[in-house]
């Protein structure tokens, strides 16, 4: 009869450690960490494609505003031009002896 009860107990260790074995290698694994990476990972390639889309949008509105820059520049000095010019009149009409 021991070595009955000796088998039992040893079937009973082997079913034990299947059992085990089962469970800590079919437990799924903690996902609240992985979903948290997988999700920073979605947010850093969208913050990515963010950074390059308003890059090439800033390039865009800077050359726009050198373009409306440059313009204005030149009818400000065409404006100054036509100032001088009348200025240059007046004085050439005050001096002229008539």
């Amino acid at each position: 009869m021991n070595g009955h009860h000796e088998e039992n107990t040893r079937e009973l260790e082997i079913q034990f450690y299947k059992t085990m074995i089962g469970y800590f290698s079919y437990k799924d694994i903690p996902t609240g960490f992985f979903n948290t990476v997988s999700s920073m990972k979605d947010q850093l390639a969208t913050l990515n494609i963010n950074i390059k889309e308003s890059s090439e949008s800033s390039s865009a509105l800077a050359k726009a505003l050198n373009n409306l820059t440059f313009w204005g520049v030149l009818v400000a000095g065409l404006g100054v031009l036509v100032a001088l010019g009348g200025l240059i009149f007046e004085i050439y009409k005050y001096k002229s002896p008539n």
